[in-house]
């Protein structure tokens, strides 16, 4: 592995965010919709023409006519949720070739989308919502929290102090510096763009493993390109988008498969850097 630089991730303007769906509807030849607005479905119809179009949709009553005419419809009794800055609201999905779009909503009104573009996740994510919901496997999917930053960090903390290993990556430096404090663990790897001050803290009182120069990944916020660092915990996994010591937003992801697959990710990572201790 070397040097490289990756998009991993976005959050867009609402009018942003709705034309990238249209321009990846229209790339796309195959398109899975799921737990999304009508009224944002009949604003597509003229792209999904003549599209493999599947649906998936927990109205007890079903689609209305002219949507279940775009494809398959398939019911499933799971209720997609998302947790928006405190609030639980409705997720939608869409589903396209190497990319997911995340759409939190309530009723007609659209309140943030954001898409996942790093293809391991995608991949892996597409694969497991779509056999929870063709098996019911639970009543409520809610795996995704987005936070402000200052509840992000809270939620961050809290999680590492429960923790028995800790997996940093490109993470902005006061954070570093408030997570070293919470660590109780020797357990503890860290990769970092430079040789900062704070990576030689954590390798000195925790006995860290620490490497460099690996990864150059950055995600975009509403146009805004920014950095983006990530934290896998025991039973969490947050990405941290931000520039220079501020953070913009804090995407949190608990689910079983999430922290362990981000964590093996990061073993590779730490391997293949550049030792610092």
């Amino acid at each position: 592995m070397a040097l490289l630089e990756m998009q991993v991730d976005e959050i867009f303007t609402l009018k942003e965010g709705l034309q990238a769906i249209r321009n990846s509807l229209e790339r796309s030849k195959a398109v899975e919709l799921i737990n999304l607005p009508l009224f944002l479905i009949r604003e597509w119809i003229p792209l999904l023409q003549g599209k493999k179009v599947t649906l998936y949709d927990n109205r007890i009553e079903g689609l209305p006519d002219d949507i279940r005419a775009l494809g398959s419809e398939i019911f499933t009794s799971v209720r997609m949720k998302g947790t928006f800055y405190g609030r639980v609201v409705e997720k939608g999905e869409v589903f396209v070739k190497n990319r997911i779009f995340n759409i939190w909503y309530e009723g007609d009104r659209i309140l943030n989308i954001g898409s996942i573009t790093y293809r391991r996740c995608v991949r892996c994510i597409q694969s497991m919502h779509r056999e929870i919901l063709l098996t019911d496997a639970m009543d409520v999917l809610n795996i995704m929290t987005l936070y402000d930053p200052e509840e992000g960090e809270k939620a961050i903390l809290d999680a590492v102090r429960k923790s028995s290993r800790v997996r940093m990556v490109n993470l902005p430096k006061p954070l570093v510096r408030k997570v070293v404090i919470e660590i109780d663990s020797d357990d503890v790897k860290v990769i970092c763009a430079e040789r900062s001050d704070e990576a030689r803290k954590v390798a000195d009182q925790h006995h860290a493993r620490v490497s460099g120069g690996l990864l150059n990944v950055y995600s975009r916020f509403k146009g805004k390109k920014l950095q983006s660092g990530g934290i896998a915990l025991d039973h969490n996994f947050f990405s941290v988008d931000y520039l220079g010591d501020k953070i913009y937003v804090i995407l949190g992801i608990v689910w079983p498969r999430c922290p362990s697959c981000m964590t093996d990710f990061y073993e590779l990572g730490w391997r293949a850097a550049g030792k610092i201790r």
